[in-house]
Parts: C-alpha cells; structure tokens; sequence
C-alpha cells in the first residue's frame, strides 16, 4: 500500500504551517535563529470583547519561537515545543497590525531556548515569550498515516 508523503517538505518553513494560515499569520523573514510573523488582528481573532484573544496571542509567540528555533536544527530533525511562557502585556485591538519576532538565545545538540516578543505598529510592547524547544525524530509515511502509527 503507497502512503501519502507527510505534508510538509521543510518543517521549518512558516508558509506551511496549517494553523498559522488559518489564523492569517504571515511570515516575513526567517533563518539563522531569528523570525518576523505578522498578524493583523480581525473580527475571527477577538473574545467575546473587542480586544485578541490571549491563545491567538501565544500561538503567534509560539510560532515565532518554534520557527526561530527550527532555523538552527539539524537538517533530519523536527523542533518542538516543550515549555512556553508568555508574559500579556497589553491588549490588542482590531485592525492592529502586530509583529512578533523570535529569537534563538541558545542552541544544543537536543534543545534550543528562544525568546520573543510581539509589537504593534506604534511600537507598543503587547507581549513577551520564552520557550524551551526540543530536537526529534522526523516522522516516516508509515507513522503519519494514522494516529497510533500503525497500518
């Protein structure tokens, strides 16, 4: 039986990620331990008041940190989270354009620790992250076919 490839061909490159571009996360520049995404905040990103909503927040820190740190890992392997902190700061409101920028603070043979932070175009601080991030296995056809990775 022919298993589909993964869908992804470079596990580092933002422009794939399914839920950044639900969200309308976009990718500015990346590599080399450091990312640019930006997001413009609308109608689909705000609680049930006017202001985002905290979770669209950390995953837009969580993306800029996890890109960053995928920049410096090894070509065969996958970066992912294992501890984010975000630190709120002030609200974002509709029609904001935010810029989080993530970067790689240090780099191991297993781990990488990043940090980040997200910005409105008045250069007002709207959030601060840190992350911890781990290096793993990239997952062959046959695991990604079906959720316990048997066929």
């Amino acid at each position: 039986m022919n298993t589909p490839d993964p869908p992804f061909t470079d596990p580092g490159d933002p422009t794939r990620d399914g839920l950044a571009q639900l969200l309308g996360i976009e990718p500015v520049e990346w590599g080399g331990g450091r990312s640019e995404l930006a997001l413009v905040v609308d109608e689909r990103h705000l609680r049930n008041m006017p202001i985002l909503h905290g979770g669209v927040l950390a995953t837009l820190l969580d993306s800029a940190l996890g890109v960053a740190a995928s920049s410096v890992a090894p070509a065969d392997r996958l970066t992912v989270t294992a501890q984010l902190n975000v630190n709120f700061i002030r609200p974002a409101f509709p029609g904001e354009r935010l810029l989080a920028v993530g970067e790689v603070r240090h780099s191991g043979r297993q781990s990488v620790v990043a940090f980040g932070e997200v910005r409105n175009e008045g250069n007002e601080l709207v959030a601060t992250a840190s992350g911890t991030f781990l290096f793993t296995d990239m997952p062959n056809a046959a695991d990604s076919s079906s959720p316990t990775g048997s066929s």
